[in-house]
């Protein structure tokens, strides 16, 4: 489904970095040139524009957590963007991107909700391979949130009660990892070898994970939910499905700074 960006309402939040504040201030222009606006900052300004039917676009704000629950509770059109799935720059496992990296860009969805019929040129061109499904694994990854993708999703104490959660279900022993760990501790890499599964609520550590052949169970808003589990009732049974048309598909759900200044994003965007 394409989007007109004439159409939009780019919120771009006060506490960017400076390199990411460059390129969304770019983006901005490109909006604002199609007929779009840009919102600075301002949550009730943001409001008004989609209550006058602007389509908003946000990231990872907490603070606008109730916005966008009321914009879904209503049935209002919203965008998310974040860091893509594959060829990011920071917090990664795979290899990394260039010149930014790449952003996730999503209509009503966190993350990737569909598999779509794509083709493999997008995902080739990133050369990212897929490690073979490793399935005699023994303890369990429990990849933790960050504060602030807590307070977002509204799941404050996750961590705690899905570890009370995977101890009514078995003995395997638990790994937790946290967020930080990936830039100045243990790589994902490391905690997955030998590893039965990871869970997680939506952190791209389940991406990576299904990526580097290691199945996951996760919130049902993760793109990681289209190749593994939900249900920590199943934890001894992972699923290994096939994987490449799901990252066919993930490739197309992502954008490089040029695909987000040139109308690619517009285009492409599901």
């Amino acid at each position: 489904m394409a989007v007109d960006p004439a159409t939009v309402a780019f919120f771009v939040p006060a506490h960017l970095k400076a390199f990411k504040l460059e390129l969304f201030n770019r983006i901005g222009a490109t909006i604002e040139r199609a007929g779009g606006v840009v919102v600075r900052g301002d949550y009730e300004t943001l409001d008004r524009k989609v209550r006058k039917g602007r389509v908003p676009i946000v990231g990872c704000t907490p603070e606008l957590r109730p916005y966008i629950e009321r914009w879904r509770a209503s049935g209002r059109d919203w965008i998310y963007w974040d860091r893509g799935y594959a060829r990011r720059v920071f917090a990664t496992d795979l290899p990394t991107g260039e010149n930014g990296g790449f952003y996730r860009w999503h209509l009503n969805a966190f993350q990737m909700q569909t598999v779509r019929d794509a083709p493999e040129g997008r995902w080739k061109a990133l050369q990212t391979p897929l490690t073979p499904w490793k399935k005699d694994g023994r303890h369990i990854v429990v990849a933790e949130p960050s504060p602030t993708y807590q307070r977002f999703h509204g799941i404050e104490g996750w961590t705690e009660r899905t570890v009370a959660e995977l101890k009514r279900h078995t003995d395997r022993p638990l790994v937790i990892r946290d967020k930080e760990m990936q830039r100045f501790g243990r790589k994902l890499h490391e905690d997955l070898k030998g590893a039965h599964c990871l869970v997680t609520h939506g952190s791209n550590a389940a991406v990576e994970s299904v990526i580097m052949g290691c199945p996951v169970f996760v919130h049902a808003d993760s793109a990681a939910a289209l190749v593994g589990r939900t249900d920590l009732n199943d934890i001894e049974t992972p699923l290994y499905p096939d994987r490449e048309p799901w990252v066919w598909s993930l490739a197309y759900s992502q954008f490089n700074e040029r695909e987000l200044l040139d109308g690619t994003l517009w285009r492409l965007i599901t």
